[in-house]
Formats: structure tokens, sequence, C-alpha cells
């Protein structure tokens, strides 16, 4: 069934690009928010009603995207994926109105968390048994932010090349992507599998995911929580880092080519190194815990984040704001890399990783809902320092979380693991049985 080591890496990188690169065009407000403004003629609130349209159908869609994961061939579901949405990305470059665009942001989570997010990660943990999963799952982040980065890179250098009132400028941008999904698409039909079990026993467990009782189950153990309230903070960190461009534009005077190619170095380039970078701390330093990791990376970001709210007010030095950013960069993007690593440690089974995975997404994605909704709104009514300030204590807020709920996992996971009945327990129970 392993195929050749090769192959299994090549597999992993067209996943990981796919499933990266994917999100793209649903997050265009990333990097070109203002030309997004100039261009398609919205508010910062319509945009980030845009932007949280695509939240609430993600939140939605992330539970029964584990079952698709479990029922229907990988290939066909990633393939049919990343088709539609580079169709759907065709439609987008004609600037359509804003109740055109709501229907593209939910056609783009059908496409992208429905039909793509756990079968992708499902997908990739086949390509290795589970001694493999960390390695796996850290160099898929890593691999994911080299497809963003790239692209991203290169769809900056296209749209520079235009005049900067020139409004398809923008349009070429969503041309290069809408292009990208498609040749992605194809490559996908190609090297990923069907993800069948080889045998009917292993059918047979993978039906009892399927169960209500076992969902029921997933729900009701602490550690989902904990792993869930985890990805809540980090995301909301990551949520807020999107926001880099407009912060040094309108805090720092800085030019808008310049600060989106700061917000490429912040939220493509970051993710594509600091993700594995996450895993090799794991492996290669004292500390074997990714939770603890975490943990600590959480504090750095919360050193980072009082920072940049001392600052704020009186903000001098454009090379100490890039500085604190990348920083807290850093930090989320290795803790990104590290996250999903949690539900493992926490001895969840291998058969059920789906249903975690899709109830961890459901609880842990939430700010995808509210947060765009919420800074844009205080772009349009608040100065600029009060609005960034309110951003800064949301992070603030996000990271302490983090520290609490990395803690009581923490202390889960070793209180189970000096008692091994009580680690047997916890992942009986996870499972139902």
């Amino acid at each position: 069934m392993q195929q050749p080591s090769y192959r299994r890496w090549i597999t992993l990188a067209i996943i990981s690009f796919s499933g990266g690169v994917s999100f793209d065009l649903a997050y265009l407000r990333y990097i070109y928010q203002i030309p997004m403004a100039k261009f398609m003629g919205f508010s910062n609130t319509e945009i980030g009603l845009i932007m949280s349209t695509f939240g609430i159908t993600a939140i939605i869609l992330y539970a029964p995207s584990g079952v698709i994961a479990d029922k229907f061939s990988h290939r066909k579901m990633i393939t049919s994926a990343m088709m539609i949405t580079g169709l759907l990305g065709l439609v987008m470059a004609t600037y359509p109105p804003l109740w055109v665009m709501l229907l593209i942001q939910v056609a783009f989570a059908v496409t992208t968390i429905l039909m793509l997010w756990s079968v992708s990660i499902k997908a990739a943990s086949m390509l290795g048994d589970h001694r493999e999963q960390g390695k796996i799952m850290g160099w898929m982040e890593g691999l994911r932010g080299v497809g963003v980065m790239s692209l991203a890179v290169f769809t900056m250098w296209a749209f520079s090349r235009f005049h900067p009132e020139d409004p398809n400028s923008l349009k070429t941008v969503i041309l290069i992507y809408s292009a990208t999904y498609i040749l992605l698409g194809i490559l996908c039909w190609f090297f990923v599998s069907d993800g069948k079990s080889p045998t009917a026993a292993d059918a047979d467990i993978e039906k009892k995911a399927f169960q209500l009782s076992d969902i029921l189950a997933v729900l009701r153990i602490s550690t989902t929580w904990y792993c869930s309230m985890v990805i809540f903070g980090v995301f909301t960190i990551y949520a807020i880092l999107s926001y880099s461009t407009n912060y040094l534009t309108e805090m720092y005077g800085m030019s808008l080519v310049a600060a989106s190619y700061m917000g490429i170095v912040i939220n493509k380039i970051f993710r594509a190194f600091c993700g594995p970078l996450g895993g090799i701390i794991t492996t290669y330093s004292r500390i074997k815990s990714p939770t603890r990791v975490v943990q600590l990376l959480s504090i750095v970001g919360v050193i980072a984040l009082l920072a940049l709210l001392a600052t704020n007010a009186n903000p001098q030095s454009v090379s100490m704001g890039i500085g604190l950013i990348l920083l807290l960069g850093f930090t989320c993007y290795a803790s990104r890399g590290l996250y999903w690593a949690c539900p493992g440690e926490a001895r969840t089974p291998s058969y059920i990783m789906g249903t975690t995975v899709g109830i961890c997404s459901v609880i842990g994605f939430l700010p995808d809902v509210f947060v765009y909704p919420i800074i844009g709104h205080w772009q349009d009514t608040l100065p600029p320092t009060e609005a960034y300030r309110n951003m800064w204590l949301m992070g603030l807020t996000a990271l302490c979380m983090v520290i609490v709920f990395t803690f009581l996992l923490s202390r889960k996971i070793s209180a189970a693991q000096a008692t091994p009945d009580k680690m047997h327990s916890l992942a009986t129970e996870t499972a139902g049985e």
C-alpha cells in the first residue's frame, strides 16, 4: 500500500499546495483589501461582511467535511474542488456586485471546506503510519505555506506591473489564481489516491465514525474542547495578522506596494518556514510536547502584543513595528504547524481523527465569523489609533486563552501518561468504547 518515497512527497506537495492556495481567493482581502475597495467598490465593512459570509458557511461545513473525507474518493473530491474553485474565480474576476460576491463566498466555502478541508488532511495522513504523523503534518503546513508564498509573490509582481489606478491589476491577480487552481486540480487527479480502506476490517472500523454515539463521545471528552480552544486562540491571531498591510499603511505611512510586500512576508513567507520549524523544535529540543511548545510560543506572542500596544499611540520606528509583527507572526505560524498535533498527543484514536478534526475545526475556526466584521467596523468608525489598539487587545485576550487551555491540556496529558491505564481510558473514552 505504501507509495515509493519520492511519489509520497510529490503527492504530499500537491495536496498541500492545493489545500493552501485554494483559500486565497476567499481570503483575497488579506493582501488586497485596499484594491478591493477601490476597484470592486466595497467599503471596509462590506469586505468584512464578505469575509464573515465565508466564515459562517465554513463553520457549518467543517463537521460534515469529516464525513466526506471518510466516505468519498479523495481523488475525485480534491480534483473537483480545485476545478470548481477555479471556475468561481473567473466569475469573481468580473467584479460582481455585493450579493453575487456573497454567493461566491458561500460557494468557496463548499469547495474549500466541505469538499477539500478534511479530505486533504486525511489524504495526507494516509501517506505514512502513526509514527510519521507529526512529520507529515508539520511539512504539510510548511508546503502549504510554500505554495501560498510562491503564488502570492508572483501575483503581487503581476499586480505591481500595472498603473495604480488600473482596475485590470486586481483582475489579473484573480485570473492567475483561477488558472492555478484548475492546473492543480488536474495534477490531483493523477497523483492523489482514492483513499479507500485496504481491508474489510479497516472499513468496518471506519464505519464507526459515522455513528452519532461516537460523535457525542468526542464532544464529551475534555481534551477535544481544550484542543479546540487552543486552535480558536491561535486562529484569532492568524486573522488579526491579515491586517498587517493596513496597519503599516495607516499607522506608519508605508506605501501600498511596500506594505503589501510586507503582508506577503508576514502572512505567506512566514507560513512556509515557521510551520515546519515548530515540528523541528518538538523533534530536536528538550520540549517534546507540541502542546507545551504552543504554550511557550503564546507567551512570546503576548510579549510582542504588549509591545505593540505600548507603541500604538505613538508609532515612530517602522522597523520596530515590522519587527514586532514579524515576531507575532513567527509565534502564530509555528503554533499553526503544531496545533493539529495536539489531538494526537491526547491519544485520539486514528479512525475517528476525521471526526475530531471536524469538531475542532467548527469551534477553533469560529474567529472566521466575527473577527473580520468587527475589525472592519472599527476601521470604518474609529480613528486608526483606537481601531488598532482594540485589535491588539483582541489578540492579547486570544493568546491568554491559549496559555490557559494549553496548561489544562498538558496537565491532562501528563496525568494520563503517568498512569498507562488512564491513557488507554482517555483514548477509548474518546472513541466511545
